[in-house]
């Protein structure tokens, strides 16, 4: 029985389609920031033959893709990858080069799928079995999924998933689509859904340096506060990146933005900063819809929305939340970078390195979100340079489904069972049953 699951599903893998295609997956946010809980975004994805579901954290900031193992000590998470079960499953015999003692594994490789649409069967990854280190554990449960290809201009094909899935000419697009906020959030591979977004996507080349702390880095016009005065940040050129694992915008100088009601606004009057960790404090109930904080991009104002963006803090019984900045000490680019607060408020597309197009970010409006026309109806200040080349996508006419099996529902018993001790009718399937040993009862060898 087992054996001829293994072959049903490796047959349904086969049977996937490879021609260039799109695939809409949702992602498992949280309703509310709070600096209680995990505040990350996490998509399913599909590991192994017969394949075995993997929540992965999505990571913007790197190219590299690990699951959990399934005996790994101390990791969190819900989802842990049995590589025993897999008939496809591969170690590379290499070291890991980001392993450190508190946070081990081995390079890896096996089947890889988003919702059995799109499909590397040699996709690489780390197997992570030592998962004690404390940030880590904070901030990834199940593994990670990269969402970044550096370098930004190259033609070398690296083991990055989207790179992988691009040359074996599955991606309709070479471009990623996300939303991070709560009230609808996925992820798309291979192509930008119009449903996803409204008014004109903000195009913006990614731009890199030896010497600066991210890649993934952008040129921005700066912070707005509330009366839509720019803060102050120095002369010269401003660059931001994102960063889906940080729950706060780290700016370089905090104070001059919470101390000035000029920028904070109406409530102003109620910020606090913590002296310890100059992480500053406001109002957050629903008369202010947003954070008083701006992001001005080549041109284009995206209000942080406050609505499930503000971190609840130790101080909620008094009405505040914390504003979700934090210092920047680092005076190398980037600037700022953009976590949680603004990733939740805006959608992004990244079009990813291919052939002789760099890496690009879009920006636009998520559709849903309380947005005035005016300000959907903004217009970027320049257009990059290639757009004709590297910047025209292909429309998607529907949207691919498709049935996973498995690996625990190709060893569920086809037959249900009672559950000893319930008090109610119900029954349960049960894992490889069929191969358990069989007991014979004989009644005359009991007295």
């Amino acid at each position: 029985m087992l054996l001829s699951s293994l072959l049903f599903v490796s047959l349904l893998y086969s049977a996937w389609a490879t021609d260039s295609t799109w695939a809409s997956i949702p992602m498992n946010v949280p309703s509310q920031l709070t600096n209680l809980n995990f505040n990350y975004a996490t998509v399913t994805t599909y590991f192994g033959t017969p394949p075995q579901q993997m929540n992965l954290t999505i990571d913007v900031s790197t190219g590299e893709m690990a699951a959990y193992s399934v005996d790994c000590v101390f990791c969190s998470g819900e989802t842990f990858f049995d590589a025993s079960l897999s008939s496809t499953f591969q170690h590379l015999n290499s070291p890991w080069a980001q392993a450190r003692p508190d946070f081990n594994g081995s390079e890896s490789s096996d089947t890889m799928s988003f919702g059995g649409i799109l499909t590397v069967t040699d996709a690489q990854f780390v197997l992570i079995d030592t998962g004690s280190y404390s940030l880590a554990r904070q901030t990834m449960h199940n593994g990670f999924l990269g969402a970044f290809l550096n370098p930004l201009n190259s033609t070398i094909v690296t083991d990055n998933i989207f790179s992988q899935l691009y040359q074996s000419k599955q991606l309709l697009n070479p471009v990623i689509g996300m939303r991070f906020d709560p009230r609808s959030p996925k992820l798309t591979v291979g192509a930008l859904d119009a449903n996803d977004y409204e008014g004109t996507i903000n195009w913006v080349q990614l731009e890199s340096n030896p010497s600066w702390d991210a890649f993934n880095t952008f040129q921005v016009d700066g912070l707005k506060g509330y009366n839509g005065s720019f803060v102050p940040q120095g002369s010269g050129g401003l660059f931001a990146s994102i960063d889906s694992l940080l729950p706060s915008i780290a700016v370089q100088n905090v104070s001059t933005y919470a101390t000035n009601n000029g920028y904070i606004g109406p409530a102003g009057a109620a910020v606090t900063i913590d002296k310890q960790t100059n992480v500053a404090s406001l109002l957050c109930d629903e008369t202010y819809p947003y954070i008083p904080l701006t992001v001005s991009i080549n041109g284009v104002d995206y209000q942080v929305d406050s609505s499930n963006n503000l971190l609840y803090s130790r101080q909620i019984q008094l009405g505040l939340c914390t504003l979700g900045m934090t210092n920047r000490s680092d005076t190398l680019p980037p600037n700022f970078i953009l976590g949680q607060p603004f990733l939740r408020s805006v959608y992004v597309a990244y079009r990813f390195p291919t052939d002789n197009c760099p890496g690009y970010y879009g920006f636009a409006f998520a559709k849903g979100a309380n947005r005035t026309q005016a300000q959907i109806s903004q217009t970027p200040t320049s257009t990059p340079t290639n757009s004709a080349q590297c910047l025209s996508f292909a429309s998607p006419t529907s949207t691919p489904s498709a049935t996973i099996v498995t690996a625990r529902q190709a060893l569920l018993s086809s037959e249900k069972y009672s559950v000893y001790g319930s008090t109610n009718a119900s029954q349960v399937p049960l894992i490889d049953v069929e191969n358990l040993s069989k007991m014979t009862w004989n009644a005359t060898n009991l007295y």
